[in-house]
């Protein structure tokens, strides 16, 4: 989406007969990184302001529980209804958005990785992106590819980076995290075990629990190490599952009601996960395939439209 017209986009996928449940990962001052978050995963204050008034002005504001309501019970939904929502659980989430929707009295559900909050570690395409931009070296030789990549400019290294986005999460047999430690590596980048930049930085369960008394803020899980749970064998997705869960409800009070599958396409998920997710108690989980929501669907198969 082109950053002046973001605001119009969100708006025009307001309706009457859907929801329309946006994905955001993060809200930050100004972007100052040359080739970190060139997707745009983190937006700017200013612009998520705008968002969040234009879609205020023209919208009616839902809960993750109130659409999970909407759904069950298939009643009518009110006009241009939209719901917000984080995955991860950066600590901007916070600092900078919370404000933001506090100021124009709109719900957000943030889904948290519990290991990236427990210690406040980097995920493996965030530790990727920041050795690809840091790294001395201006060719690169794949140990996963027979490509000789260039990094001899910006340019270069982002046009790199997607090309490993599309390995890394279209492999079923590539581990992301144990891939980020090797590309760290070859890249000549000690691997950072946390970072403060706010890219980076993660919420603290003490803030969880401060923001979960706020009725406009809302917690789910979004797994403990951020694996494509579709891979996982049966006890790896347990593991996932019950970890995360248990993590949620002892450090942050949060009932295993709400939960996103990570990275959320449709080959992400799959029968074997929501039994798994509907055994540990979970009632709605939404993916990141883009669509709207009639109150038809069913809550573990809603559709987002990704903003960042």
């Amino acid at each position: 989406m082109i950053k002046d017209t973001l605001p119009d986009k969100l708006v025009e996928r307001l309706g009457d007969e859907h929801i329309a449940i946006f994905l955001f990962h993060g809200v930050i001052k100004k972007q100052i990184h040359p080739v970190r978050n060139y997707t745009c995963k983190h937006i700017e204050s200013e612009l998520f302001a705008r968002c969040v008034q234009r879609l205020n002005a023209e919208g009616t504001s839902l809960t993750m529980d109130q659409v999970l309501q909407y759904t069950q019970n298939k009643s009518v939904i009110p006009k241009n209804a939209f719901a917000i929502t984080f995955d991860d659980g950066f600590e901007n989430n916070l600092s900078i958005a919370a404000p933001i929707l506090y100021a124009e009295n709109v719900s957000a559900t943030i889904y948290i990785t519990t290991s990236f909050v427990d210690n406040n570690c980097m995920s493996w395409i965030d530790l990727i992106e920041h050795a690809v931009e840091v790294t001395t070296l201006k060719n690169y030789q794949a140990h996963w590819s027979n490509i000789n990549f260039d990094l001899s400019t910006t340019e270069k290294r982002i046009d790199f980076l997607k090309e490993v986005r599309r390995y890394a999460k279209g492999s079923s047999v590539c581990s992301p995290i144990q891939f980020a430690d090797l590309l760290c590596h070859e890249l000549g980048v000690e691997k950072a075990p946390e970072s403060l930049d706010p890219l980076d930085k993660k919420l603290t369960w003490e803030q969880i629990r401060s923001m979960n008394y706020n009725d406009l803020i809302s917690f789910g899980g979004h797994s403990h190490t951020h694996p494509i749970l579709s891979y996982l064998s049966e006890h790896e997705l347990r593991r996932e599952v019950s970890i995360s869960l248990d993590l949620l409800k002892r450090k942050g009070n949060i009932e295993p009601t709400h939960y996103s599958y990570p990275e959320g396409l449709e080959y992400c998920y799959s029968d074997k996960v929501i039994s798994m997710l509907k055994e540990h108690g979970v009632k709605c989980c939404p993916t990141a395939v883009d669509g709207l929501n009639t109150p038809s669907i069913d809550p573990f198969y809603l559709k987002r439209i990704l903003v960042a």
